[in-house]
């Protein structure tokens, strides 16, 4: 009994020290077992991987997560969701599609039944296509289990196939609503909905041919994805983190409205009404933008050499 209290005592004087984690670890490297500890400095590899990702250094990640791989004791399941991760960082992020295709055979391979299956066989097919290997990326779609191609939304049916590989009602849909609204309008009776849905399958078939030919490769190209990447990149930016601060004030759209009166012909507010918030709106969303600019040059220190230009 003596003994268990100064144990107790000794635990609970650790703790006053602010010692407790510290303990933690000690009872964990002499007591614990060989397999919490192997799964403990996983998760640690794997956080800093993310982090290294997170912070674009993508080579640098890539070898922790390889360092993972190394590791003794291992099991299976997280050999194959590493292998998946590292996949993604060469697909996603490098595009370099023969090492994305070979981890993304590695993930798949050793746990098919895994929830990141599925998007491994489809990303491992994509990158045989990028590399121009048709006949290996045909191989893998025929190898794809019956869930892969099956429709993503329910009561979705098939409007064409590609080599047994359905085209969805939904994509051609989802293609249509990225149109321009009038131009919406025009495939919404059955008849254009399906020359639609030839034009896309068309579209599909020039972009395979495309592949075959080596052309994603191509400088313009790989620069062009860039700029429209960036830009996808800013328009999402702002509309999460600027336009949220534009706030609409009735008050401050009639004393916009008085201001600029001879803008509106000095006509009477509610006849110019949805004109007025418009101009409102657009005029708060710039200042909203310019502040932002400015705040954001501020912390990354710009500096602008006018002199430069001529």
């Amino acid at each position: 009994m003596q003994h268990r209290q100064k144990i107790s005592n000794w635990f609970n004087s650790i703790l006053r020290l602010g010692c407790f984690t510290s303990v933690v670890l000690m009872i964990s490297s002499c007591g614990g077992s060989k397999s919490s500890s192997t799964s403990s400095q996983i998760e640690i590899r794997k956080n800093l991987a993310g982090e290294l990702q997170d912070n674009k250094l993508y080579q640098a990640a890539i070898e922790e997560y390889q360092k993972i791989l190394a590791t003794n004791g291992i099991e299976v399941m997280e050999q194959a969701n590493i292998d998946y991760l590292i996949a993604r960082i060469y697909f996603e992020d490098l595009q370099d599609y023969e090492q994305a295709a070979a981890y993304y055979l590695r993930a798949k391979t050793l746990s098919p039944d895994a929830s990141f299956a599925g998007e491994a066989s489809r990303n491992l097919v994509t990158s045989l296509e990028r590399m121009g290997r048709m006949i290996d990326a045909k191989r893998q779609l025929d190898e794809m289990t019956e869930a892969d191609t099956k429709p993503q939304k329910k009561g979705d049916v098939a409007v064409a196939r590609i080599g047994g590989v359905p085209i969805w009602l939904s994509e051609v849909e989802e293609r249509i609503q990225t149109l321009p609204p009038d131009a919406q309008k025009k495939f919404q009776n059955t008849e254009a909905k399906r020359e639609f849905a030839r034009q896309y399958v068309g579209t599909e078939l020039l972009y395979r041919a495309a592949v075959r030919d080596n052309m994603g490769d191509n400088p313009e190209i790989r620069k062009r994805e860039q700029m429209i990447h960036k830009n996808l990149l800013v328009e999402k930016y702002l509309l999460e983190k600027v336009m949220p601060e534009v706030k609409i004030d009735s008050l401050d759209v009639k004393n916009f409205y008085k201001a600029n009166l001879d803008r509106y012909d000095k006509k009477p507010f509610d006849s110019v009404k949805a004109q007025v918030i418009l101009d409102y709106q657009t005029e708060k969303a710039q200042k909203a933008y310019g502040d932002y600019i400015s705040k954001l040059a501020a912390v990354e220190k710009v500096e602008f050499l006018d002199q430069n230009i001529k």
